[in-house]
Parts: structure tokens; C-alpha cells; sequence
């Protein structure tokens, strides 16, 4: 009875498909309300249904301000709080703007655009708003496609609340993307790129365009300058860029510019990392990002004094808002699901705000630890997530999965799923009786600078290493079983499962997903086509040296390749000639496509199969009983 119990207490793969996701928290005007998104899965229709919520920020009056079988996110407060604007794709499944009353309503179609809008704010007189949108697809269905040719960029448009006229402020071949109001109206910051394609968005540039429409440049840097904030005064913008410096591997830092134009300046230059949300308050600048396996709130002088650490959570802390002496956010950890929470600015002080994830709280969970070992060749240290399972007894060896993240500049953090743990349930697995390692190699994002390009030219090298040297700790300190051993990945983690087939004789299953597997061929067919060379310089014969597929073996292991039909990131080809040379290798190999998502899997029924598959491969391989014995009740699985 109690091991019955304990078990029906763990997560399962359906918890992980569809347990609510709670996002973009953003303060009333008055400092009263907070207005958020909510999606939730939909099972019959296998999609994702997002949500207007609006909560008081005392955490009383919370309610659904939206009721569709649609995305509706964005949100955004009318300057006076009467209103609150979002996107919609409810109407023809095309992203339009819609607007409701603060005290619920209607919802009320603003735009009926051929394209989709992307972005969009307020005038701060709040009769106008500005968009961005992409130009729409052709008038006439087409019986060919020009590859090159069939770019759609971005551009801004104003549209009056009264009239509904909507006045084109941009034109041509440029991307513009990511606005902000001037405090007085008269213009607005915006991100401008090169073409709209995805592999543009490093070369990104600062602009300020005028009601009348006229485009001055305002920072024109090599490299990435993008999400302008214009500052209360009107006098300068923040704006996250690379310093000039054009290169994939490069953190983007805060940096201020007057609206007059000069040497942008460096803020929180100890940071080191990529911002997430950057909001600001006065003449301060309060932003949140990564901070190795955690993500935190910092704040700093736009003029670079007082960078001081607000937060220390053991979690992840997203979705930065700021006003009237409140910071609103959303805020996990790996027992704790992610709600929505509201602290004083003066000093760090949270407060749980919403309760939608209640019913996933106090489950009976595999234990995280954060674990440190070094690499034994150069002694870089390296951080990892050692998940214990469910019941676990000292003494006792269990088998282990590796989880490689994607990227390869992604992370795995301390948040309650986990990266991609809709297609690698860690608390599933440990319920399952693994223990998971979720290592940070070298290249992983949210270290640095100089650890996000330690990997530069050495795909499999000493990442490799790094990984390995972790799984080799948890066999030391008396965890893993040396005999049961399983990695996986998705993208750069399919990379380095598809090389662990070549490089290991001690994995016994391989998930892959979305791999790639030939860096040349890859390089030819991906839609980020400036990815490869920034992370590879000089010959082909060094692609090939770091391609898995020209290392293959015959193996024992078994092995399972999970790919998406619609993949332009890392294309099915990558996947399926891995399959195809495995397969002539006599390898056990079975290979799954899904065949209406992109680089990864988005509807809910598609990740419950991804995650049954994987664990599944994983039970009937490895799933072998701990070898020590336990008594009934504590070993899962019993």
C-alpha cells in the first residue's frame, strides 16, 4: 500500500505534458494589478491554449480575463489602466491585436492586417499604437518556391485607437523588430536587422524612427544591438549588444546610449551574461538573467555605479517586471513549481501571488543536488544536476541517464521541469528508480564569457571530456551503476548522444533527438547558416574530424532517434542519414518522425510520445533493480 501510495504521488509524463505555464507578469500603472499569461494544454485538440489572468497584487481577485481555444499573450496596460491590449491569433489563427476592459469584457479586434503582428506598445498618450508586423505571405497561392527569395521582413506601424487608421512607417528590405516608446511620443527605439531571415538576427542594429517616419541610426555596431528601452527621462536607451563584436559565442551586455547619439557605455560590466529582462526605474536599470544553474534579479546605476545582487534564490526567477516600488516575476525551483510572485523593491521579500500549480506541489520527488568535478585533462571545474531517485538509499548503486542540453550555449537550471522536460522527464525517470546527471559542459551559456566559448572549434573534444568525468564522479562517490548506463540529447545534446555512440562502450542506450551529425551538409541545409562558422574556423577536414557520423561504430547499445519532419534548425536529413548508417552497422536502431513541428515537439500529444519512448527505451535496457536490495515500499518500480 504505501509503495502504491508513493508512486501515485510521483509526476508522471502527462503532468510534464501538461502542467500550466505561467509567464509575463506585468504591473498596473497604478501598482494595483498584475496582469499575466496562463497555457494550458488542451488534450482533445493535442494544443496549447495561452490566457489572459489578472490578479491584485496582494494576491487577491485572481481571475481569467480571457476564454478562447488560442494563443493570447503580450499583454500590455493602457497608460490610463482602463485597458489591456495583447495579441491574438483567435481570429484565422493570424497574430492580430485585440484590446479588453481591465474589469473583463469582450474582447475587441483592433487590426485586420494580412500579416501577423510580433510586437507592440502604447503611445504614452495611449491613443496610438505601435506594431511591428511581417509582410504577409503572396495574394496567390504559388506552384514553385525561389529559395532566397522568399524572405517577409518586419516593419512598424502606427495605428489610431479612434479612427483605426493604420499609417506604414517602414519600408524595404530591413527586419524592424522590438520597440519602445520615447517618454514624449515624438519617436520610438526600435531593432533593426538586415532581410528578415533568422540567421540575421546577430547583425541587428538601433534605430530611432519618428512619427513621420523617418529612420535615424543610432547604433550601428558589427554584431548584435537589440531590445531598446527607452529610460523615464527620454535621454537614453538600454539595449542588450555584443560590443561590436560579430560572433555567435559572444554573452550581450547592458549597454546605454544617449538619444543623441555617442559611445554606448557599458552597464554591470561583472555580470558577464546575457540578460533576460531588462526594465527601467528611475535612473536605475533592473534586469534578471542566468547565474549558472540559478536565475536571479540584479539592478545598476545607468551610469554603471551600484550594480548590486537582489535575489538569491536556489531557483529560477523569470519574467522581470518593475513598478511603484513592486518587481513582479515568476519564480521555481526544483520543488517548487513556478507561480507567480510579488516582492518589495527595497529589499527581497517574495510573495506567492497565483496558485495555479498547487496540485503539482508536495509530490514525492528524486532529490537534486548540485555537483562539482573537474575535468581531468585541464581541471576546468564543471557544474552539473545529480537528480537522485525517488527513494534513494546510500550505498546502493543505481542505473544512470545523462542528459546533454542543446544549444550549445543552453543550460540545464534549477527550474521544477527542467530544460526540455517535456521530452526528458527527470522526475519520471527517477521515479522509475535512475539517477540523472544533467551536466554543464564547457560552451554551456549562463558561466561567462570565457566558458560560453571554451567549446569554439572542439565539438566532442573536451566537452566530451567534461560530461564523462561527471558520469565517472557519480560512479565514484557510489551512485551510478557502472553497467547501467544511458545518455540523451535534443539538438547539440543529440550531437553528443550521436557521438557517444562512436566515442563509448560503456552506454548501453542512446536517445538522440534532432542531432547533427554532419557539421558540412549541416551547415549547407540549416536556416541559421552563420551558426557552423562562428563556431568552427578553418577547414572542412575539421568539420569532419567533429562530425559523429564519420566515427560510428558497430555497438551493443541500443539506440532511438526521435526527429521532427518540419525541422529547419537542424533538418530530418541529419537524423535520417544517422539512422540509415547505424542501421547498415547492425545497431539496434529505431528511428521516429513527427510530422508537424518544427525543431522541437509543441503539441502536447507529440511530447507525451517523445517522453514515453524515451522512457521506455531506458526501463526495458537499464531498468534493472538497484543493486543492493531495498525493502518494500522504497524502491520505485516495487
Amino acid at each position: 500500500m504505501f509503495a502504491t501510495a508513493l508512486l501515485a504521488a510521483a509526476l508522471t509524463i502527462q503532468d510534464y505534458a501538461t502542467m500550466p505555464a505561467i509567464s509575463s507578469p506585468i504591473i498596473s500603472p497604478d501598482g494595483k494589478r498584475i496582469v499575466y499569461v496562463a497555457t494550458r494544454a488542451d488534450m482533445e485538440r493535442s494544443a496549447y491554449d495561452s490566457d489572459l489572468w489578472l490578479a491584485g497584487v496582494d494576491g487577491l481577485n485572481d481571475i481569467q480575463l480571457t476564454h478562447s481555444n488560442s494563443t493570447n499573450n503580450h499583454p500590455r496596460w493602457s497608460p490610463d489602466g482602463s485597458r489591456i491590449a495583447f495579441i491574438s491569433d483567435r481570429d484565422e489563427k493570424r497574430n492580430a491585436i485585440w484590446i479588453i476592459g481591465a474589469n473583463g469584457g469582450e474582447a475587441e479586434k483592433l487590426t485586420n492586417e494580412r500579416g501577423g503582428i510580433n510586437d507592440f506598445e502604447f503611445s504614452p498618450d495611449g491613443k496610438t499604437i505601435a506594431f511591428t508586423m511581417r509582410d504577409g505571405p503572396p495574394a496567390e497561392k504559388e506552384d514553385f518556391r525561389v529559395v532566397g527569395s522568399e524572405t517577409r521582413p518586419s516593419h512598424l506601424y502606427l495605428i489610431d485607437l479612434e479612427s483605426r487608421r493604420v499609417t506604414r512607417l517602414t519600408s524595404g528590405t530591413d527586419s524592424f523588430t522590438n520597440l519602445s516608446w520615447s517618454p514624449d511620443g515624438s519617436m520610438i527605439a526600435i531593432e533593426r536587422q538586415p532581410g528578415g531571415r533568422i540567421q540575421d538576427f546577430q547583425n541587428s542594429d538601433i534605430a530611432l524612427v519618428s512619427r513621420g517616419g523617418e529612420v535615424r541610426m543610432l547604433v550601428t555596431w558589427p554584431g548584435s544591438d537589440r531590445n531598446p528601452s527607452f529610460s523615464p527621462d527620454g535621454k537614453q536607451i538600454a539595449f542588450l549588444s555584443t560590443g561590436g563584436v560579430a560572433d555567435w559565442l559572444r554573452e550581450e551586455q547592458i549597454r546605454v546610449v544617449p538619444v543623441s547619439g555617442g559611445t554606448p557605455r557599458l552597464v554591470a560590466p561583472d555580470y558577464d551574461r546575457t540578460p533576460e529582462q531588462v526594465r527601467w526605474v528611475g535612473d536605475t536599470i533592473w534586469f534578471s538573467g542566468p547565474a549558472s544553474p540559478t536565475a536571479q534579479i540584479w539592478r545598476a546605476g545607468a551610469d554603471g555605479s551600484g550594480f548590486h545582487h537582489f535575489s538569491h534564490v536556489n531557483g529560477v526567477i523569470s519574467g522581470l517586471d518593475v513598478r511603484g516600488g513592486s518587481a513582479t516575476f515568476v519564480m521555481q525551483s526544483t520543488t517548487e513549481p513556478p507561480e507567480i510572485y510579488v516582492s518589495p523593491t527595497g529589499a527581497f521579500d517574495p510573495r506567492q501571488i497565483t496558485h495555479h500549480n498547487d496540485a503539482f506541489r508536495n509530490r514525492e520527488l528524486g532529490e537534486t543536488r548540485l555537483i562539482t568535478w573537474k575535468n581531468p585533462k585541464d581541471g576546468l571545474e564543471i557544474e552539473g544536476l545529480l537528480t537522485l531517485p525517488v527513494g534513494y538509499r546510500p550505498n546502493t548503486r543505481y542505473p544512470l541517464l545523462t542528459f546533454v542540453h542543446g544549444g550549445p550555449a543552453s543550460h540545464h537550471d534549477e527550474s521544477f521541469l527542467g530544460y526540455l522536460g517535456y521530452l526528458y522527464p527527470v522526475q519520471v525517470f527517477a521515479a522509475n528508480g535512475f539517477a540523472i546527471l544533467r551536466p554543464n559542459p564547457r560552451g554551456t551559456g549562463g558561466y561567462g564569457q570565457k566558458f560560453r566559448e571554451a567549446n569554439r572549434n572542439d565539438w566532442g573534444g573536451m566537452d566530451w571530456l567534461d560530461i564523462n568525468a561527471g558520469i565517472d564522479k557519480v560512479i565514484g562517490d557510489g551512485i551510478a551503476d557502472p553497467n547501467r548506463l544511458g545518455l540523451m540529447g535534443w539538438s547539440y545534446g543529440g550531437f553528443m548522444a550521436a557521438w557517444a555512440e562512436g566515442h563509448s562502450d560503456r552506454l548501453k542506450a542512446i536517445s538522440i533527438g534532432a542531432p547533427i551529425v554532419d557539421l558540412l551538409s549541416y551547415h549547407g541545409t540549416t536556416d541559421i547558416r552563420a551558426f557552423i562558422p562562428n563556431y568552427f574556423h578553418g577547414s572542412t577536414d575539421l568539420l569532419r574530424e567533429h562530425s559523429p557520423l564519420w566515427h560510428l561504430k558497430p555497438s551493443k547499445a541500443r539506440v532511438l532517434i526521435q526527429h521532427d519532419d518540419g525541422d529547419e534548425r537542424v533538418p530530418l536529413s541529419q537524423g535520417m542519414m544517422l539512422y540509415r548508417v547505424l542501421q547498415e552497422l547492425g545497431v539496434d536502431v529505431t528511428m521516429v518522425i513527427y510530422p508537424r513541428s518544427p525543431h522541437v515537439p509543441r503539441e502536447p500529444r507529440e511530447r507525451i510520445d517523445v517522453m514515453r519512448r524515451n522512457v521506455e527505451l531506458f526501463s526495458s535496457t537499464l531498468g534493472e533493480r538497484p543493486s543492493r536490495p531495498q525493502s518494500p515500499g522504497v524502491a520505485p518500480g516495487d
